[in-house]
């Protein structure tokens, strides 16, 4: 014969063991919002700049992209109100490239970054020979005792060091 369904009767000590479970998994899930949220935000970003940051050209160095060869000629430091800082771009390109200046910045030894202000290139740089870009930069806004470091081209996107310490 056929035997009637069997039902299953909960022990208590089985219950409390079930209770124990869900009080650690819901301590797991908030200690992982707490401990997450705050590394995802301030963890996350430098570690991604360790594999992702754009990069550092030493002084007297050269930086080769797409046929594109940009180095830092010079850099001069106007001391007259207000601040001014000119720096000179040599270029040489295998293809006509043009020069974007939105997001072009200097980054200072204190402070923020300071913008481009003005700019003297052509529309389009011509295949061959040197070329020439020079960026100003008023620090007028800058603290006294900054000093600049580098500059930051976004396209290509590098960094060319000023100083010999900052590479």
């Amino acid at each position: 014969m056929t035997e009637p369904p069997r039902r299953r009767v909960p022990v208590a000590a089985e219950q409390s063991v079930r209770e124990e479970r869900r009080g650690f998994f819901r301590i797991a899930a908030i200690l992982g919002v707490v401990i997450g949220i705050p590394l995802g935000v301030l963890g996350i970003p430098p570690l991604l700049n360790v594999f992702f940051d754009e990069p550092t050209v030493p002084v007297n160095g050269a930086h080769t992209e797409d046929g594109l060869t940009i180095w830092v000629e010079s850099y001069d430091v106007d001391e007259g109100p207000p601040r001014a800082v000119t720096v000179t771009l040599g270029l040489r390109t295998a293809e006509p490239w043009a020069f974007d200046p939105a997001a072009v910045e200097m980054e200072l030894s204190e402070g923020d970054h300071v913008p481009l202000e003005s700019y003297v290139a052509p529309d389009v740089f011509e295949v061959g020979p040197q070329g020439t870009l020079v960026l100003r930069f008023t620090l007028a806004g800058a603290d006294g005792e900054a000093e600049p470091v580098a500059v930051r081209l976004p396209e290509p996107k590098v960094r060319f060091a000023l100083t010999e310490e900052d590479h």
